[in-house]
């Protein structure tokens, strides 16, 4: 039941992340970029939740999360990440010469990075990827 709930919620948060790129100045790459992270906030999403499962053998290096987060905590940082990332991909300013460090571009590589890095450590400590 709460996996079914999580799985619409994860849908929904990718159906509306889809529904803000219409943007007249969101462009294509934007929209792969923000892809890109989404794709990869659910691999992380699913690693988090076997730590939370699994808290004897794996611990997390979130600081917001915590050493051991419950599967509730879990659930509710990777809700409010899928929300609030497109939102604050969407409202930043377009890569311009007056937005050169703090714009939308930045953001998204800065928050790849950071996910890929996320993703890599806990398959470096022999975390999988499944749903």
């Amino acid at each position: 039941m709460i996996m079914k709930m999580i799985s619409t919620i994860i849908i929904c948060t990718i159906l509306f992340s889809f529904s803000i790129v219409f943007a007249e100045d969101w462009t294509k790459e934007d929209t792969y970029r923000e892809l890109t992270w989404t794709a990869l906030l659910i691999m992380d999403y699913s690693q988090t939740m076997n730590i939370a499962r699994h808290t004897d053998k794996y611990q997390e290096y979130n600081p917001i999360l915590g050493s051991h987060p419950s599967r509730s905590s879990v659930n509710m940082y990777m809700l409010s990440a899928a929300l609030l990332h497109p939102i604050i991909s969407y409202l930043l300013p377009p890569k311009s010469e007056k937005w050169k460090y703090i714009n939308r571009e930045n953001f998204q590589y800065i928050t790849i990075g950071v996910e890929i890095g996320a993703v890599a450590n806990n398959i470096g400590a022999g975390i999988g990827v499944s749903f």
